[in-house]
C-alpha cells in the first residue's frame, strides 16, 4: 500500500459564471521513504498540485477540486477545513520556495520552531512548550548547525540564504511527519550551498523514512535527489518513471527537450543554447488534443486532434504522446555534426572541452573596454558585544572586494561566477558605479570611477555601461508600462522625446522579441521571461558598449534560460557589446562564455577559458564549484553509468530533438 495515492485530481479555479482548470486528472502514487521529483516549466501545474495536497490553495482563492488525494487511506479532499488543519505539519510538512518570505522578520528562528510544534498526543502547556524548544534544537543540530541554541536566538536577516532554507527544512520536521512537500527550495542558490540541501534532504529522509515530494525546474537537481519523476506540462501528466529511464531515455517529446535544454560542463554552445520555442499555454487556453504540439517539431496528426492518454511504456514508465522518442537524447558532440540532427539548428552545436573552441575572442591588439586595478571595497558591521556593563561593540571589518585586477576587451563575454558572499554582485556594482571602490580604479572606455566617484562626464558613463538585475520582478516598476520603463534610460542619456521615443521604444521590443501589443502592460501582466526581455531592452536602449548581468537567468526555466541567453548572444554580435556576466551556473557560463573568472572571499583566485577551467582547475575551490554542479546522471544510478558506454555514445542512438535555437 502506497502512503500517498493522488487519484484523478482535477483542480480548478472558480472565476465568475466558470472555472479555470490548473490540473487534469492527476494520478500518481509514493511510496515511503521515495522521493518523487515533479519537474515542468513555470506554469505546468507543479506548485498547485503541492499546494492541493496540502489544500493551502484553497486560503488564496476559491476552488474546485475533484478526485481523491489519499494519504495512508485518508481522502484529504473529502477532510472538512478542521479536520485538515490536524494533519499539516503533524503528518504533512512544506518547504517553500522563497524561505526569507516564509519566516516571520519579527521573531526569533526559536520562536517560530516552537510555534510550528504539532505534537500527536495531549500535554501540559509548559511542558510541551519545553518539549517544542528541545526539539527544535535537536533539529537545528541535524541540520548542521555548530551551535543551534545561537541559531535559534537570531532572526531571519541574519542568517545567509542556504541557512534560513536549513531552517524551513526544520521547521517542516519538527512534528515528524510522514510525508514533507518541497516547492523548489533550492531555486536561486549557489551550487554549493545547493549541493549541501539536497544532501541534506536525503540523509533526513533516510533518517526519518519519510516520502517526499519535490518540486523543481531544475532536471540536475531531479538527477540528484529523486527516485520517481513525474513530468508535466499545462496542467496535466504527461511522463512517469524511474529517475534512471526518463533521464536517460525519455519518451515524451517534452521530456526530452528539457533534458536536451540542460547545459553540460565540457559541452560548448557559444553561438546559442538550445531552447524549447514558445511557451506553455495558458490554463483557459482551448488548445485540441496534445497541448504541446505547437511547440513540438515531431508532432503527427493525432497530436492536433486527441489528447493522448497516459500508457505503460517499456519499463516501469507511463508516457503521454502519439510519437514517443527512444533511446538516449541526442547530444551534439563532434562525432554528430549538428546538421545531421533532425531539427537543432547548427547554433546548438557544441564541443568537448578539450576541443578547440569555436567561441568568438576579442581581437588580441583591441585595447581593453574595461580595467579593474586592485580594486578593494570593505564594509564595517558591529560585532558582539565586549564587555557587558559597558554594553560596547567591536567593530568588525569584512572585505566584500579584495585586490580584484581584472580586464573585459570590447565584443568579450566574461563570465563570473562563485558562491554567495563571494564578492560578485558588490564587483558588479562598482564596475556599474552603484557604489564606489574603497581603493583602487576601474577604468570603463577611458573614464575613471575611483573612491572619489566618477571623473569627467557621468551621463557619457551611464551610456556607456548598463545593469540587468536578478530579478525582473522587484527591479521592474510594478505601476509604470512596458513602454514607460524602457523609455526611462533614453529620457534621461538622450534627446529623444515624442513620437521620436515612441518609435524607439517599439524598434527594442522588437530586437528583444517582444509584441509591440504589450507595450501598455504593466510588469504583473507579462510573464517571468517576458519581464526578463523588457529588463534587456531597458539596458540596451542608450547603446552600452558594457552590461553588467548579475544572475539574469537564475529563476527562470531552463528553456527560458536558453532564450534569455540566446537573446544576450545575438545583442553582441550585432552591437559588439561586452558582458560581465555574474552567475553561479557554472555550466551556463562554460558553454558559453569566451573567459571565466571565479571568486571566492571577495578574490579573484582563478582566471581561464572555459576549456582550461573544465580540464585543468587550477584552484582546489574551482574543482569544488565543479564537482557541487548537478548534472543528469541519477545519483542511484552512478555506478552504473560509470560502466556505461562513453558520453559520445549517445550522440549515436535516435537523432532527433523538439528543441531549437530561438
Amino acid at each position: 500500500m502506497s502512503l500517498l495515492e493522488i487519484d484523478r485530481l482535477s483542480v480548478g479555479v472558480l472565476t465568475g459564471d466558470d472555472g479555470v482548470k490548473l490540473v487534469h486528472e492527476l494520478s500518481l502514487s509514493l511510496e515511503a521513504g521515495q522521493t518523487l521529483c515533479v519537474v515542468g516549466e513555470s506554469g505546468s501545474g507543479k506548485t498547485v498540485t503541492a499546494l492541493s495536497i496540502i489544500r493551502l490553495l484553497e486560503f488564496v482563492a476559491p476552488v474546485r477540486t475533484t478526485g481523491q488525494v489519499r494519504l495512508d487511506d485518508v481522502d484529504l479532499v473529502a477532510l472538512t477545513p478542521e479536520q485538515m488543519r490536524s494533519f499539516r505539519g503533524r503528518r504533512i510538512g512544506m518547504v517553500f520556495q522563497e524561505a526569507l518570505d516564509s519566516l516571520n522578520p519579527t521573531r526569533r528562528i526559536g520562536a517560530q520552531l516552537v510555534e510550528a510544534y504539532h505534537p500527536g498526543g495531549a500535554g501540559h502547556r509548559a511542558d510541551l512548550r519545553e518539549e517544542a524548544r528541545a526539539r527544535a534544537h535537536e533539529l537545528l543540530g541535524e541540520m548542521g548547525f555548530d551551535d543551534p541554541e545561537r541559531i535559534a536566538d537570531l532572526y531571519p536577516h541574519q542568517l545567509s540564504g542556504g541557512m534560513q532554507q536549513r531552517v524551513m527544512i526544520a521547521m517542516a520536521l519538527i512534528s515528524g511527519p510522514d510525508l514533507l512537500l518541497a516547492d523548489e527550495p533550492t531555486t536561486a542558490l549557489d551550487v554549493t550551498t545547493q549541493a549541501e540541501i539536497l544532501r541534506l534532504f536525503r540523509s533526513v529522509q533516510r533518517e526519518h523514512q519519510m516520502a517526499c515530494v519535490f518540486i523543481t525546474h531544475d532536471m540536475g537537481v531531479a538527477a540528484e535527489i529523486a527516485d520517481r519523476i513525474a513530468v508535466m506540462y499545462a496542467g496535466r501528466l504527461v511522463e512517469v518513471g524511474p529517475a534512471a529511464e526518463v533521464l536517460r531515455s525519455p519518451r515524451h517529446r517534452y521530456t526530452r527537450a528539457l533534458v536536451e535544454c540542460v547545459p553540460r560542463i565540457g559541452v560548448r554552445r557559444p553561438d546559442g543554447l538550445p531552447t524549447i520555442t514558445g511557451s506553455v499555454p495558458g490554463p483557459a487556453e482551448e488548445l485540441p488534443g496534445c497541448r504541446f504540439a505547437p511547440r513540438c517539431r515531431h508532432s503527427v496528426d493525432d497530436c492536433g486532434t486527441d489528447e493522448p492518454p497516459l500508457a505503460a511504456v517499456d519499463g516501469e514508465g507511463q508516457v503521454a504522446c502519439w510519437n514517443p522518442g527512444s533511446g538516449p537524447v541526442a547530444l551534439p558532440f563532434p562525432s554528430t555534426p549538428a546538421t545531421a540532427t533532425a531539427g537543432v539548428a547548427p547554433a546548438s552545436a557544441g564541443a568537448p572541452a578539450d576541443a578547440a573552441s569555436p567561441a568568438r575572442a576579442p581581437e588580441g591588439g583591441s585595447e581593453p573596454l574595461l580595467v579593474i586595478e586592485n580594486v578593494r571595497r570593505t564594509f564595517t558591521a558591529r560585532g558582539r558585544r565586549r564587555g557587558a556593563l559597558l554594553g560596547i561593540r567591536r567593530r568588525e571589518e569584512h572585505a566584500a572586494v579584495d585586490g580584484v585586477s581584472l580586464s573585459i576587451r570590447p565584443g568579450e563575454f566574461f563570465g563570473l561566477v562563485g558562491e554567495s558572499g563571494s564578492g560578485k554582485t558588490t564587483l558588479g556594482q562598482i564596475v556599474a558605479a552603484l557604489d564606489d571602490p574603497g581603493e583602487g580604479v576601474v577604468t570603463v572606455a577611458g573614464r575613471r570611477h575611483t573612491a572619489r566617484g566618477l571623473e569627467g562626464d557621468v551621463r557619457a558613463f551611464r551610456r556607456d555601461v548598463q545593469l540587468i538585475f536578478q530579478d525582473p520582478q522587484s527591479s521592474l516598476d510594478p505601476r509604470h508600462t512596458v513602454g514607460r520603463i524602457i523609455a526611462e534610460p533614453l529620457r534621461e542619456l538622450t534627446d529623444l522625446r515624442g513620437p521620436a521615443l515612441r518609435r524607439r521604444v517599439e524598434q527594442l521590443l522588437e530586437e528583444v522579441g517582444l509584441p509591440a501589443s504589450i507595450i501598455d502592460r504593466i510588469p504583473a501582466q507579462i510573464s517571468g521571461g517576458q519581464r526578463q526581455r523588457v529588463a534587456i531592452a531597458r539596458a540596451i536602449a542608450p547603446e552600452p558598449k558594457l552590461i553588467v548581468a548579475d544572475e539574469p537567468t537564475s529563476a527562470l526555466d531552463v528553456s527560458v534560460q536558453g532564450q534569455v541567453m540566446n537573446l544576450l548572444l545575438d545583442l553582441r554580435r550585432e552591437r559588439d557589446l561586452a558582458y560581465l556576466f555574474i552567475t553561479h551556473n557554472l555550466s551556463l557560463v562554460l558553454s558559453i562564455a569566451d573567459r571565466v573568472g571565479v571568486m571566492k572571499n571577495g578574490r579573484l583566485i582563478e582566471v581561464a577559458p572555459p576549456e582550461t577551467i573544465t580540464a585543468a582547475p587550477g584552484h582546489e575551490y574551482t574543482r569544488t564549484l565543479l564537482a557541487a554542479n548537478p548534472g543528469l546522471t541519477p545519483a542511484a544510478d552512478e555506478t552504473a553509468a560509470a560502466s556505461a558506454s562513453p558520453p559520445g555514445a549517445a550522440a549515436a542512438g535516435e537523432q532527433e530533438s523538439s528543441v531549437s535555437r530561438e
